[in-house]
């Protein structure tokens, strides 16, 4: 199944990372900075891009394949990485 992200925002990534509220304003407003540090350094290497005249990003195509790449590695066992090259 092909599921993929239309778009995201810093408030939802927030949500998603920090899960309990925020006890002072001072604290939401550095957790905000936080994730838009994060932005912008994968901004800067291509893998999202802003959508123009929102607060919204996408993944870019590099930043699927990326993706892709690190999920599919995550759930492969050294076990299976020698299965492949017995098989090659």
């Amino acid at each position: 199944r092909n599921v993929t992200i239309n778009a995201f925002r810093n408030r939802e990534l927030r949500a998603l990372l920090y899960p309990a509220a925020a006890d002072v304003p001072t604290e939401k407003r550095l957790r905000s900075a936080a994730i838009s540090r994060k932005l912008r350094i994968r901004r800067a290497n291509g893998l999202i891009q802003k959508v123009p005249r929102t607060h919204r990003y996408q993944v870019t195509e590099a930043g699927r394949v990326i993706l892709v790449a690190v999920l599919t590695t995550a759930r492969t066992s050294v076990n299976q990485l020698n299965q492949l090259t017995k098989a090659a």
